[in-house]
């Protein structure tokens, strides 16, 4: 098993050289996969075929990229996760619409639609129906893209993903606007639009809006068309997306071509072009120059408009864009012919028509013959102008009687689709009025249900608030782990009602805890072996409290209870087990406790700012916690469009109210609770909104400056003051609970040289990118701090000497990552010292790892030294 973390690190870089060095990506996949084999790791092996298939792809090698997708695909088996296969299959897919085998695409990405299906997966099998549109709508097929985007959308407004309703809408708007249904495309993109507003990114947003104009210019209202267009163009260029910056600005210009401002359009163009040029864009550039062409020969300067033409058409040819190259044939005929140059309009005018023959493209192929047919007559050659021109007609009328039928089967397809959508919604309505005849009979059956749910709640709610008092002094911490889990539950997509149930339920975690003795639950010292073994007992009294209950609620309690200690891996309380044997509720409740406990202030600790518990929840993923929780624990948290501390404060103030509310409830239990809730209610309206307001601000404020106060400003890591607070916690936790720990200390060797030969912002500059790329590389592993000057350092739990080859990997990692971003001279030397072998405290920890780390500066140093000595003048 030793080769297992070198399989998952070379895949690991293997992904991190996709983007900017596929070639790389390549080599690293393919030794992934010799060491998985030898092995005989089958899932890596897996993997590691779909990383090269990746690779190939992002190389525009598309025959060996579907070899090595088929590859991965063949490796697969019923006993890996539906997911592993979904991935090779949509993989696989986007290669095959790549090479331009639309059909297998399709087919392959209906086979992942309906394992995600049989998987419960949704959000899968959302992509793969917007995928299977793309397909249809390349193949002109809108109805049929049509329905598979309405399919997709249903599937992720369940789910509430707002990002992927978004899109999907807009795409929606696209298709009904080619399909000429102006009205219903607008209404699909203003509702885009309201979402997009809500804080996605940029680039979708842009997209939208330009979409919008796209709209009204097809429907020949520029007036509202440009002021769409001046929105998105002003957003991309505030956002810096110069790429779509561009492309809004060829809808301007196309825009002043339509209204016939010529010299406007002129002037778009060539900006546009000249930019494109400078960034590498030559699609873009190629475009444009072809706009500019357009407009110099609406103004009369045909000679001009020759030259940007054919600077079109040698680039065009150079790259082998076909369908470019025959626009520039036919249109420099064009320019030509209007100039009297007969022999020159020829010339190109066979050449295009030689080249649409060639390519089966009947439409330039009659545009050729229509070219000719006028040259030929401007030459009084009348008899070969009358054999192009019947040319040109016939096939002219073939092409125009395909696309008709094409229209009439479109919209056959989708009147078919719309008769189908009306008989299922009548049978729904059918359902419904039957649904609602039989929740009447229930109503009064689930009355009585409810009264006696809420007496048991009631009870059990006392003896947590009981609990909870002795060793919380806000009162707060299970109601927030209720919210937490609730949160959690709706990333997973669980539905409202099972939600609420876990809210309630999560809130009695640690019921047990009236069970234990205030000396043991109350004390801040180390617990001995005796009295840890007895606080874990919490877990099986509050299991017994909970026990016997009928309600839903109380069932679910007791389940959690018992549950919430155990650790993914098999190493937790009280019954040790492991992965998927531990209730869901229990994997959740689990995420959301630990979360609350980090974030806020306890005797021995400081409180953590979300973002450092957030990256220490997804660092015990798959020990801990359950992965698939920690993932809906980061949606829910960190993926929020607000700041993830200001986010979470604001619901910690909202939980604020109803936590007062819940508990005047359960003090006045003689009074009718509607009256209690209008009169409180009215209460703190009256009494206590300036207040709340002061409080909230303030906590705010309080938790900014904490922040402030850990955080380095120029990296966005911890400081020194959070290093020393962290490691003294983790120093205490590890001897508690007894796991190896490591610190790594770091010195940036050449930010004192680059400072004195460029400047400090250019080290400032230095200093980021270093800190970006250890925090990458180091973020499964531990947490990494800026501590001053050149100095960094990192606490690494369950790490020791036997790690050292995989950490200087990391490390190695991190420079060839900040030397790729501008800084080929960056070192770094590095030392580490661990807890228990080499060290007994925090402060042994750094003196050891920061003597090891200067050690090895010296001896860097004297290698550099030795291979570059002194130039010695010898005298004569």
């Amino acid at each position: 098993m030793a080769a297992l973390p070198t399989i998952e690190s070379l895949l690991a870089e293997a992904q991190a050289h996709l983007s900017h060095a596929p070639h790389v990506a390549v080599g690293l996949a393919q030794e992934a996969r010799a060491l998985a084999r030898v092995h005989g790791h089958g899932l890596l092996e897996v993997h590691a075929a779909f990383a090269l298939a990746r690779s190939y792809l992002r190389l525009g090698q598309l025959s060996e990229a579907v070899q090595e997708a088929r590859a991965g695909l063949d490796l697969t088996t019923d006993g890996h996760e539906a997911a592993l296969r979904l991935e090779g299959l949509r993989l696989l897919a986007i290669i095959l619409r790549e090479q331009g085998d639309l059909d297998q695409a399709s087919s392959l990405l209906h086979q992942a639609s309906v394992l995600a299906q049989q998987a419960n997966l949704p959000a899968a099998e959302a992509d793969c129906l917007n995928q299977q549109a793309g397909i249809h709508h390349s193949k002109a097929e809108f109805a049929q893209a049509l329905d598979k985007l309405t399919q997709a959308l249903k599937l992720v407004r369940a789910l509430g993903n707002q990002v992927a309703e978004a899109n999907f809408l807009n795409n929606i708007g696209i298709l009904r606007t080619e399909l000429g249904q102006y009205p219903q495309a607008l209404e699909a993109f203003l509702a885009a639009y309201q979402l997009y507003r809500e804080g996605h990114s940029p680039r979708n947003r842009i997209g939208n809006l330009a979409s919008i104009g796209n709209l009204y210019m097809e429907m020949a209202d520029f007036d509202q068309a440009e002021p769409y267009y001046e929105q998105a163009l002003a957003e991309a260029r505030q956002a810096q997306e110069r790429l779509v910056e561009l492309q809004v600005l060829q809808h301007l210009a196309e825009l002043a071509f339509k209204r016939k401002n010529y010299a406007k359009a002129r002037d778009i163009h060539a900006e546009v072009a000249a930019i494109g040029q400078e960034l590498g864009l030559e699609r873009v550039r190629a475009t444009s120059l072809e706009g500019l062409a357009k407009a110099q020969k609406a103004l009369g300067e045909p000679q001009m408009a020759i030259e940007v033409l054919q600077e079109v058409l040698e680039l065009a040819r150079a790259k082998d864009w076909r369908t470019t190259v025959l626009d520039a044939l036919l249109s420099l005929g064009e320019v030509f012919l209007e100039l009297g140059d007969l022999t020159q309009a020829q010339t190109y005018a066979m050449e295009a028509l030689e080249r649409s023959r060639q390519a089966e493209r009947k439409r330039s192929t009659y545009q050729a013959h229509h070219l000719l047919a006028q040259v030929h007559r401007a030459g009084g050659a009348y008899r070969q102008a009358l054999e192009h021109f019947e040319a040109y007609h016939r096939l002219e009328r073939e092409v125009f009687n395909e696309e008709s039928e094409h229209w009439r089967q479109t919209l056959m397809n989708h009147l078919e689709l719309e008769r189908l959508r009306n008989e299922a919604e009548s049978l729904r309505l059918r359902s419904e009025l039957e649904r609602q005849a039989r929740e009447e009979a229930q109503a009064k059956v689930f009355q009585r249900t409810q009264e006696l749910e809420l007496a048991q709640l009631e009870i059990v709610s006392r003896l947590a608030l009981a609990a909870e008092y002795r060793d919380d002094a806000t009162g707060e911490h299970t109601y927030r782990v209720g919210r937490n889990a609730a949160l959690i539950a709706k990333e997973l997509g669980w539905p409202p009602h099972e939600i609420e149930t876990l809210r309630l339920a999560a809130r009695l975690h640690d019921v047990g805890k009236i069970g234990i003795p205030d000396a043991i639950l109350l004390k801040r010292d180390r617990l001995t072996v005796e009295e840890y073994a007895l606080m874990k007992d919490h877990t099986t009294i509050g299991a017994r409290i909970l026990s016997g209950g009928r309600s839903k609620i109380l069932r679910l309690a007791e389940e959690i209870a018992l549950s919430h200690h155990e650790h993914f891996d098999g190493s937790g309380y009280p019954r040790g087990l492991k992965g998927e044997d531990i209730p869901l509720s229990g994997r959740i409740v689990a995420v959301a406790d630990v979360l609350d406990a980090l974030t806020h202030e306890r005797p021995y600790k400081r409180a953590w700012s979300v973002a450092e518990a957030l990256v220490e929840i997804k660092r015990q993923s798959g020990r801990q916690f359950d992965p698939l929780v920690v993932k809906a624990c980061l949606a829910a948290f960190a993926e929020t469009t607000a700041d993830v501390e200001e986010h979470m404060q604001r619901l910690d103030a909202d939980l604020s109210l109803s936590v007062q509310l819940e508990k005047a409830q359960l003090g006045w239990v003689d009074e009718d609770f509607d009256q209690l809730k209008q009169n409180f209610e009215q209460l703190l309206a009256e009494r206590t909104r300036e207040l709340e307001q002061a409080r909230s601000e303030a906590q705010m404020l309080a938790r900014r400056m904490e922040l402030m106060a850990h955080t380095d400003v120029l990296t966005g890591l911890g400081n020194r003051r959070a290093f020393e607070a962290d490691l003294e916690a983790e120093v205490a936790r590890a001897q508690r609970v007894g796991y190896v720990l490591s610190v790594l200390a770091l010195d940036l060797d050449t930010l004192k040289q680059l400072n004195d030969t460029e400047g400090h912002e250019r080290g400032d500059a230095l200093l980021r990118t270093f800190a970006q790329a250890m925090q990458e590389c180091f973020l499964e592993l531990g947490r990494v701090y800026r501590i001053g000057g050149d100095e960094f350092a990192a606490i690494l739990p369950y790490v020791d000497a036997s790690h050292q080859a995989e950490i200087l990997g990391r490390i190695e990692v991190a420079i060839r990552n900040t030397r790729s971003q501008g800084f080929p001279t960056a070192s770094v030397s590095a030392g580490m010292a661990s807890m228990p072998d080499e060290a007994g405290s925090d402060g042994d920890l750094v003196r050891l790892s920061d003597q090891r780390m200067y050690q090895d500066k010296l001896e860097r140093r004297r290698i550099r030294e030795k291979s570059n000595p002194p130039h010695r003048s010898s005298r004569g």
